[in-house]
């Protein structure tokens, strides 16, 4: 596995792990190229060309960001390198507060968050574009 500079490509060709297989309906070409274009940090995993997860950090404003990511079930299966790599991209971020929401019924999501050090802030009711809850969490320096 190695990790590449993130392109719209990669957004576009993760096979995503059951539990964000819904994210899959707003994920357009448009909406890869405009994550792309923002995200001030931007990682693939990418494995014989084959990419097994990205993810990133947009900022909102000065000290805010929020982070993102897209997994897939092969990249499930060997975690502990790629979590370890997100955990030095937050550990190294500029920013005072990362966001990161996880869907509700995400309970491997809600655990990882927490495992990258994000505290539990509260659900956003109705929050993706089919009316699921989220549960906005955040890492405070």
């Amino acid at each position: 596995m190695i990790a590449e500079r993130l392109t719209p490509e990669h957004i576009l060709s993760v096979d995503l792990q059951p539990a964000q297989a819904r994210t899959a309906g707003v994920l357009t070409r448009e909406y890869a190229e405009h994550l792309c274009s923002i995200s001030s940090v931007g990682w693939a995993i990418v494995e014989n060309g084959v990419t097994l997860g990205c993810g990133g950090i947009v900022e909102i404003w000065e000290n805010r960001a929020q982070a993102w990511t897209l997994i897939s079930s092969a990249l499930l299966r060997r975690f502990r390198p790629a979590h370890r790599m997100v955990r030095a991209v937050l550990d190294d971020a500029p920013w005072r507060r990362i966001e990161m929401d996880v869907d509700a019924s995400h309970e491997a999501g809600i655990a990882w968050a927490e495992h990258l050090g994000f505290v539990n802030e509260g659900v956003r009711r109705k929050f993706t574009v089919d009316g699921r809850d989220v549960i906005l969490f955040a890492r405070v320096k």
